[in-house]
């Protein structure tokens, strides 16, 4: 038998996972012994006099055929839950009498919540539904296999870490010295349960902490385009919304990325568009990406006419308005708004989204697509978006869900015109909804949605990571990917920060094994969840790599013991353990490598540093844990992977002032940096600080980052006399008001 098999540092592994509640949609009355048990129904008493319980049926979008739901056994306890219910559960619902519910048990089939209902033993109705709040609730895997090896989402690459410390527990234990019993501590009670102390430190390949740091995140993907695989009559997919089994159609293609259009096309029978002539004139088209939509003709004013009617091209047309895309002279995507449908061939009301490109003016012969928008609003918080039955059941779980809003969101920032950006969100899906759940018309994503977006204002499309081996290449139908030796991104998304009045939270897995097998029959496995970032530091000096660090705390701590959760993610071998599986993971092929500080450009007070040596921005977001009086009738039990109904831990981490510091060092060649001082200018969004990144490579279009601090003023300037008489180094710290950064990345969430 081999020695020393201790768990050691070479064998250690730690993911991320995403934070995602969930959804009980109602499916009507509830038979128990057939296979009538698609929804779920409820129990007033439960196992205590104070508990109910929730029997979820196999219809429901987290459970597996067996009837097993795929979240893990009490996985779920601490979490609260939500009635929405107009029907069954009238009296629990939320709206009406503000009731809601700890859980405090869950198994392959049940859930425990406590209090009790007042609605009596009743099924689920297909007007009524619950809702899991997401708080401390990893995202479950959809993909994991039925039985006993339930998993969690958690295949998010943390980073280049140099170092990651876990938030590990420490009990408040209080000691009792009792009069007339001597001077030893006489009893010792266990209280609440600290899981602060979590670190990281990490060379940074991407921005992705400034996501959780900030709280306020769009994301802006190129879209989804048709890749012609073949002859240039075959197409690998049809786009989302553009109607199969078409003939004698006036449609039209343009190459992504050319002015190259073709107006001869008139077929999409069986994927198979027929009448490619002018692509096909001016070179081939195989392994490359179009554009398919509607042939425009002549417009007018704020008119966009097409010369088929666009319900027979698209599955979705809104007549109250929604999204149209086209490409650009140089073959890059313009959005654009329409106001009304008539039902016809004529768009009315049509504006531009996209800022300085002039989506109307590209509209006269060339090919128009209309987005599918969705079938309501969406909330924010919503975990699930109702695209209707025909759009929603286009959509794979693990593809990803873009969509497009001609609305604004205002960001902190001191311009006579308030700063906006539009509300435009990326999320990966975890699941679409049956016939048999009831819920056939929904796509439910990994994330809840920021913010809110009214079904008239947006559209979506369908994106997801592809590897075509046949052909050579790592991206088709809009695929970002770092695509060659030159660190060329294509179809890269651009990713947006900012200050946000609440910041996400993200659950960590760690585990530990004694030997190189996998999953290995001696691990230790924990989930940490309901993490926040408390502070964020982005440091760039000119020893080399960007550095990011920073601290956070964790609201909950699991541990499987009952031997069904006993497959953690080995990141290199069981997860980003393809070219697919890296992007969706948050380290793409030829994009692992760091920002280096000699690619970082930085300009302050309107001017270049030039003679910089280092620059460092933080984020403190002053924290604070909360314990809430809340117990459980319920018994306690050793084993369970939640102690006491999760009581002991805090109920949430909430966030307080925001605070911003930023400083730099740099050989003195003026007096500039003492004239603001002396002066005491504040500058507000005038003259900003700038730090703007690039990967290294030869290409123009890299993975790049830009960051900006507004309305400033300086704080100090330290010009110290040099000891050892070399150059004067002087010291800058400012006061900030405001900050936010833009990373273009292969990559479609953070």
């Amino acid at each position: 038998m081999p020695t020393n098999q201790v768990f050691k540092g070479d064998l250690a592994e730690v993911s991320m996972a995403k934070e995602t509640g969930l959804v009980g949609q109602g499916t009507g009355t509830w038979v128990d012994g057939t296979t009538a048990t698609d929804g779920w129904k409820t129990t007033k008493v439960g196992p205590t006099a104070n508990t109910s319980t929730i029997t979820i049926g196999e219809g429901m979008y987290w459970v597996h055929t067996d009837g097993k739901m795929k979240v893990p056994n009490n996985m779920l306890v601490g979490a609260s839950l939500r009635f929405y219910a107009s029907q069954n559960h009238a009296n629990d619902n939320y709206a009406s009498t503000y009731r809601s519910f700890t859980i405090t048990a869950n198994d392959d089939t049940t859930i425990t919540i406590q209090p009790r209902l007042v609605s009596a033993d009743n099924p689920g109705h297909a007007d009524d539904y619950f809702v899991i709040n997401g708080l401390r609730m990893p995202t479950f895997d959809s993909d994991c296999a039925a039985g006993t090896s339930e998993r969690i989402k958690a295949d998010q690459f943390l980073g280049l870490l140099n170092s990651f410390s876990l938030p590990e527990s420490e009990i408040d234990v209080r000691k009792q010295h009792i009069v007339g019993m001597g001077r030893d501590v006489n009893v010792l009670t266990s209280g609440k349960e600290t899981l602060g102390g979590g670190a990281y430190d990490l060379n940074a390949h991407s921005l992705r902490f400034m996501k959780y740091a900030l709280g306020g995140h769009t994301a802006k993907g190129m879209g989804e385009y048709s890749h012609v695989s073949s002859a240039n009559t075959i197409l690998g997919a049809l786009p989302l919304n553009l109607k199969d089994g078409q003939t004698s159609k006036n449609l039209a293609a343009q190459e992504f990325g050319t002015n190259t259009i073709d107006t001869t096309i008139t077929t999409t029978t069986n994927d198979s568009p027929t009448g490619f002539s002018t692509l096909t004139g001016l070179g081939s088209t195989v392994d490359k990406d179009v554009l398919i939509g509607s042939l425009s003709v002549a417009d007018t004013l704020l008119a966009i006419t097409t010369t088929d009617t666009a319900t027979a091209n698209f599955d979705v047309v809104a007549t109250g308005g929604g999204i149209f895309k086209v490409l650009s002279t140089d073959g890059l995507p313009l959005l654009g708004h329409y106001g009304a449908y008539g039902g016809a061939a004529e768009f009315t009301g049509c504006t531009d989204i996209d800022s300085g490109a002039l989506a109307r003016a590209q509209t006269v012969n060339v090919p128009i697509h209309i987005l599918a928008g969705p079938a309501a609003d969406v909330v924010a918080g919503d975990l699930r978006i109702n695209l209707g039955a025909t759009i929603a059941a286009k959509f794979t779980a693990g593809e990803y869900i873009q969509i497009f809003d001609k609305d604004t969101v205002q960001i902190p920032g001191a311009d006579v015109s308030a700063p906006t950006l539009n509300k435009h969100e990326i999320r990966r899906i975890l699941a679409v909804g049956t016939a048999a759940g009831g819920d056939a018309a929904y796509v439910y994503v990994e994330e809840p949605f920021l913010f809110g977006h009214t079904a008239t204002s947006c559209g979506v499309e369908r994106m997801a990571y592809t590897y075509d081996t046949t052909n050579g290449t790592t991206w088709e139908r809009g695929s970002p990917a770092i695509i060659d030796t030159t660190n060329e991104l294509k179809y890269g998304v651009e990713h947006n920060f900012f200050g946000y009045s609440y910041l996400p939270t993200f659950s960590i897995e760690q585990s530990f094994r004694s030997t190189d097998t996998t999953p290995g029959a001696n691990q230790m496995l924990r989930v940490y969840s309901g993490c926040k970032i408390n502070a964020f530091t982005f440091k760039a000096d000119s020893e080399g790599e960007v550095k990011i660090s920073g601290d956070y705390e964790a609201g909950r701590m699991y541990s499987d013991t009952q031997d069904t959760f006993i497959n953690p993610h080995r990141m290199f071998e069981n997860t980003a353990n393809t070219h697919v599986n890296r992007r969706v993971s948050g380290i793409a092929v030829n994009g692992e490598k760091p920002y280096l500080f000699q690619h970082v450009s930085m300009q302050a007070f309107g001017a270049p540093l030039l003679r910089a040596i280092s620059a460092e921005l933080g984020i403190s977001n002053s924290n604070t844990a909360r314990w809430y009086i809340k117990g459980t009738d319920g018994s306690y039990a050793a084993g369970d992977q939640v102690q006491e109904a999760a009581t002991q831990y805090s109920s949430e981490i909430t966030e307080a002032a925001r605070e911003y510091t930023f400083k730099f060092s740099a050989l003195v060649e003026d007096s500039r940096w003492f004239d603001e001082l002396r002066q005491r200018k504040h500058h507000i969004n005038t003259n900003d600080i700038t730090m703007t990144l690039f990967k290294p490579g030869s290409a123009s279009t890299r993975q790049n980052a830009l960051i900006t601090i507004e309305d400033y003023t300086v704080l100090k300037a330290n010009h110290p006399l040099p000891d050892d008489k070399g150059p004067v180094t002087a010291e800058v710290e400012f006061a900030i008001r405001h900050m936010k950064a833009t990373e273009t990345s292969p990559y479609f969430i953070y």
